[in-house]
């Protein structure tokens, strides 16, 4: 009789289990033919399949209750819906799958200055989205996050105010063209500090291109072009906030709203940094850390038509900051003291951004404008250093198709910069520059062939007319392999006050040798992609090789003298070149992804017959990530890992202070794992989780970044023997709540 009851009892409980689930089948179509090994399962759980050679699936023992399918195949776009389980009850899903340009249907615009695939530009662009460059580390300043990208990384120029700047492969940073939403409004003086307060909670995915951009962006963008695309308010949640606390006692709050109505959709969001702690592990008597409070307001409004269409978008931003460095007894109240070395420097700066889409133009006319001021009041040691820069941008663009296979965008754009400061570069008065250009570019397109030719013609006061003409192609004699090359121009006019603050810190006399001329490069880069097929789990490699040739380059002499920064034209050439390797792969059924890169550089200058290691630039880097997600957990793990080869140290520092001629090769790892408890689908549209990160696991820092530390009003006192990391393990924890 006992055994009776246990049967019993085990089949009346089973019953009860299965009357609590449901199931999922159906077939998945293309074209109306059935799709093999198309991945198939729920969100947030363990539940999925595969589908077999007739193109069907089953799912079985779902629980009752809201669920979102998802079904992705390479070369497809990914279907999403939402569906009701009822108990004891079979659910039936039939797909026909959209074609996409099989791999790469993300669309970016960098490249062309029009949407268009990624697979599809003619221009190589690496898109990178937010959730990958935060997938290893916590923080509120994307200077932080970008050399997890191919290519890039983080230069920092000064040990005491953290002044940091983007450099593509190997190239100075003042050569980025940093533009927000496609618009080229970080100017020289923004590009010091300002690249600091954009913070990657609006940040929708970065798009780089490496290589001269001058025939689109004009100048600045002699070493190539980082777009950072913000959130579009379309598919932001109604409601977030989150909150995070390291070990180094750095505190971030961030929080955003989304208004929508019929005929509008907002973003509105809100970031406050807070890091006064002193650390002092290197025992240089000055602090590892600088101390700043940052305050970012930011707001992103579209503007629909009568049938929903986009219209206009606007987006404004305000930006403050106070950051301080130096000894531990350093404060605000010495700025400019004699007696306690220090460097504190006040930030604002303020941003609109407008973008027009006139009505019947069918998109074909677009009108962009935008206008930035950028103050900046700072002291040095004993050295003030005042500045203001204002940007007044505008541009207009014509996109039409002709035939079947050409396309033409042309426009015409107008910038207005007004530069002030308190150094001899503005001694006659507010320097200003009145920059009209136009530009153009055919666009052919047939069958797996395209060719994109472009000129743009710019007009300096100074110095005339200045061209910068491009040619880019691209071939896919197959779906699963793409060649492109490309050529072009670039061209820039150098402030040195504004963009190397090496020219303020420390203890050096300036001396400018000669009037400087803008500095020009040209440029070819070329590059081969191929996805190898692992069924669902396809694999993408590119390779890529480039080379750059620098003429009339500034580069900051630290050589000639100890006592000086010699700045002239150089009176040779510099070159940038290499290869690089990158390697992606998504494995959807086991919610892991991974990607690899390798770039191999030769960045020199040859001056009056000498070749020479261009200083800080690395002879390799490396970058490497993944993530797992473990669905049924509602665990997400992300690693990041960066490899810097040796760089050349400015020569002085050698004899004089026994510092390495060159600096070591090293590697940084970070660990983040993230554990989500509701999702923002899931039915209350309610998403939090918690995260914890671990950056720098192995605790690898270099020395003092200083040099004389122990005279800073001394002649030898200097900033900028930097290499890597001065900071070293360090702890995160925080969290995060969405609402829709």
């Amino acid at each position: 009789m006992t055994f009776i009851r246990v049967v019993t009892i085990n089949i009346l409980f089973t019953t009860f289990l299965f009357a609590q689930t449901g199931s999922i089948s159906g077939m998945v179509t293309a074209e109306q033919k059935p799709i093999e090994f198309v991945n198939v399962y729920l969100k947030g759980s363990d539940k999925g399949a595969i589908t077999d050679q007739h193109g069907k699936f089953e799912i079985e023992n779902v629980r009752a209750g809201e669920h979102i399918l998802r079904i992705s195949y390479v070369g497809f776009k990914t279907f999403e819906k939402h569906i009701t389980i009822v108990s004891g009850k079979a659910e039936t899903v039939n797909v026909e799958l959209e074609s996409s340009s099989l791999y790469g249907n993300e669309i970016v615009v960098t490249g062309t200055m029009r949407k268009t695939y990624v697979k599809d530009s003619p221009v190589k662009v690496n898109l990178i989205k937010s959730e990958q460059l935060q997938q290893g580390k916590t923080s509120s300043n994307i200077m932080d996050l970008i050399s997890s990208v191919n290519g890039l990384s983080t230069q920092l120029n000064c040990g005491v105010c953290g002044t940091n700047a983007i450099r593509i492969n190997g190239v100075e940073g003042p050569n980025t063209a940093v533009l927000i939403d496609g618009m080229p409004i970080m100017g020289a003086l923004a590009s010091v500090y300002g690249l600091n307060g954009i913070n990657p909670s609006i940040i929708d995915r970065v798009e780089v291109i490496k290589g001269p951009q001058s025939t689109l962006y004009g100048t600045q963008a002699l070493g190539g072009v980082v777009n950072i695309i913000t959130k579009n308010p379309e598919t932001t949640p109604s409601f977030s906030a989150d909150i995070y606390t390291k070990n180094t006692l750095e505190s971030n709050l961030n929080v955003a709203y989304s208004p929508k109505s019929k005929r509008f959709e907002g973003f509105l969001s809100g970031n406050l940094v807070r890091l006064e702690n002193y650390i002092d592990n290197n025992g240089d008597s000055f602090n590892d850390l600088v101390k700043q409070t940052r305050l970012a307001l930011f707001g992103k409004g579209t503007f629909l038509g009568r049938n929903g269409e986009k219209r206009l978008d606007v987006a404004a931003k305000i930006y403050t900051e106070n950051r301080t460095g130096g000894t531990e007894s350093f404060s605000d109240s010495q700025r400019g003291s004699n007696q306690v070395y220090g460097e504190s420097i006040y930030t604002n700066r303020v941003e609109f951004l407008t973008d027009y889409l006139p009505a019947g133009f069918n998109e074909k006319l677009r009108v962009s404008g935008a206008i930035t001021y950028h103050d900046q009041d700072s002291y040095y040691g004993t050295d003030w250093y005042d500045a203001q820069q204002g940007i007044l941008f505008g541009q207009v663009t014509w996109d039409q198709s002709l035939g079947d296979y050409f396309n033409v965008l042309s426009g015409t754009t107008l910038r207005y910069e007004t530069y002030n400061d308190n150094t001899p570069a503005t001694s006659n008065g507010t320097n200003q520059r009145f920059i009209p250009g136009v530009f153009s570019q055919v666009e052919f397109v047939k069958n797996s062939f395209n060719v994109l030719g472009g000129l743009r013609f710019d007009h300096h006061l100074e110095h005339g007319l200045v061209t910068a003409p491009r040619l880019s192609a691209k071939y896919s004699p197959g779906f699963f392999t793409t060649f492109r090359l490309s050529a072009g121009t670039g061209f820039r006019l150098v402030n040195v006050f504004t963009e190397d603050h090496a020219a303020l810190t420390g203890s050096r006399e300036v001396v400018f040798t000669e009037d400087l001329e803008p500095e020009e490069s040209r440029s070819i880069t070329a590059s081969l992609e191929q996805i190898i097929s692992f069924g669902v789990n396809p694999m993408t490699v590119s390779l890529d090789g480039f080379y750059t040739h620098f003429s009339n380059q500034i580069i900051p002499d630290y050589d000639q003298d100890p006592n000086l920064i010699v700045y002239e034209n150089l009176d040779g050439f510099s070159v940038t070149r290499g290869v690089s390797l990158d390697i992606q792969q998504s494995i959807t059924l086991f919610s892991f992804s991974y990607n690899v890169s390798f770039t191999l550089l030769d960045v020199y200058t040859n001056e009056n017959g000498q070749r020479q290691a261009l200083a800080y630039a690395p002879d390799f880097m490396g970058a490497f990530g993944a993530n797992y997600t473990i669905r049924s957990m509602g665990v997400s793990l992300g690693y990041n890992g960066n490899l810097t080869g040796p760089k050349r140290m400015p020569d002085n520092y050698v004899d004089d202070f026994g510092r390495r001629r060159e600096s070591p090769a090293y590697s940084t790892h970070d660990l983040k794992i993230t554990k989500e408890f509701t999702n923002v689908n899931s039915q209350n549209g309610i998403g939090f989780e918690v995260f914890a990160s671990v950056e720098n696991i192995f605790n690898y820092k270099q020395d003092s970044p200083l040099v004389d530390a122990a005279n800073p009003f001394g002649p030898d006192f200097d900033t900028i023997y930097t290499w890597g990391p001065i900071i070293g393990r360090t702890f995160s924890l925080g969290a995060r709540l969405n609402l829709r």
